[in-house]
């Protein structure tokens, strides 16, 4: 069948054309973030940083980095050299993070290095800002799977990831669908499917009418991906921002859910405008993740606010070792250093905001345990 353009319609509205003129919210997601063509993540201008359009924790502040090299000394002194692997690479800063943090400590620390990152381009930058030792891979499964203790790291991995939206009808849960009308993006209304229906119902949750709302239907298969990948000793850290189910749905505070749209650090709530031009996120629903690692012999050590996580790892204690604990002085680096430090530690902010979940595996499991009984032992942090 011949299909008619109209001249003024956009990369995605072609596309869509040739599916039928309609798709679901989490295939037009995906094509909105992971086209390799037009995508958001296949474009050559910086996604993260202060110069791209988000923060994430490594890209905030190099403090991320350097309590998580402390804690990778921590564990390889009691297991020996531990393997890193980070989920969603970016542009390479917990890599590059870590490895400057741990200095000549890098090689007795750390065994294998592995950049998993989706977007091609990212992954051809990865390669030429990562030392040659660092695997880069599109996905973990291509990497041979580790027999020692690893650390598997992933920050802002699961929020990117494409969902169905939903609204609570009269007669049921509708499907918001996007639609090409006269070469225009918009919305229309299709009964939801029972795989959709069956994830709210499986989480006990009742959408109120009029309700908008999330669901991330690849969630659990790629985690347990990712669980099954790490064997039995390893200890998985997943930073997001996100919820449990009864939260991430309660009608009082989200009603029209947690989609957010991210372009030079502005927010916007409407995913359907400039595509592949801005960042399109979802909170996480913890459930998925804590539920499936749990049925599969994780143990869960616990879900932090990022800011209690740091200082549970020892953050005070390296504030020190570089001079900038509670006594140093008050001078133009102290001020700095304590700047960047305070940008992840803000209650009202990234330091609430995002959470750390923790969970481990045998021995990487047990010592990962150990920050769930820190908070007493712990030095506070220096507040600048």
């Amino acid at each position: 069948m011949l299909i008619k353009y109209n001249p003024g319609m956009g990369w995605i509205e072609r596309i869509i054309e040739d599916r039928g003129g309609e798709v679901g919210f989490a295939e037009f997601m995906e094509l909105a973030l992971y086209d390799p063509d037009h995508g958001y993540y296949s474009g050559s201008e910086p996604r993260y940083g202060r110069h791209g359009d988000f923060l994430t924790a490594p890209t905030a502040s190099p403090w991320y980095t350097r309590v998580l090299a402390a804690f990778l000394v921590h564990l390889a002194d009691r297991v020996g050299q531990v393997s890193l692997v980070d989920l969603a690479a970016g542009d390479g800063s917990l890599l590059a993070g870590v490895s400057q943090a741990l200095g000549e400590k890098e090689t007795e620390v750390l065994g294998r290095r592995v950049a998993v990152e989706r977007s091609s381009a990212m992954r051809d930058r990865l390669v030429h800002r990562l030392p040659a030792k660092v695997e880069v891979v599109e996905d973990l499964v291509e990497a041979e799977q580790t027999s020692g203790p690893v650390v598997v790291h992933a920050s802002e991995l699961y929020d990117a990831l494409p969902v169905e939206r939903v609204i609570a009808g009269p007669e049921g849960l509708n499907e918001l669908q996007v639609a090409v009308v006269e070469g225009t993006l918009t919305w229309r209304e299709r009964p939801a499917g029972e795989n959709v229906v069956a994830y709210f119902r499986d989480h006990g949750v009742r959408l109120e009418p009029g309700q908008v709302a999330e669901a991330c239907l690849e969630a659990q298969d790629l985690h347990g991906r990712h669980l099954q990948w790490a064997g039995d000793d390893a200890l998985m850290l997943t930073l997001d921002y996100g919820y449990e189910a009864r939260r991430l749905y309660d009608a009082r505070g989200r009603g029209q859910g947690s989609l957010a749209c991210y372009r030079r650090h502005v927010l916007s709530r409407d995913p359907l405008e400039s595509p592949g031009q801005q960042d399109i996120t979802a909170h996480v629903n913890w459930d998925d993740l804590r539920l499936l690692a749990r049925a599969n012999g994780w143990q869960e050590i616990g879900l932090l606010p990022l800011a209690e996580f740091l200082i549970r790892a020892g953050l005070a204690e390296v504030a020190e070792t570089l001079d900038l604990g509670m006594e140093a002085p008050m001078d133009a680096r102290t001020i700095r250093e304590r700047q960047e430090m305070k940008r992840l530690l803000d209650p009202e902010g990234m330091g609430s905001d995002l959470k750390v979940l923790i969970q481990g595996r045998g021995r990487m499991g047990a010592l990962g345990s150990q920050l769930g009984r820190m908070q007493h032992s712990r030095k506070t942090p220096p507040r600048g």
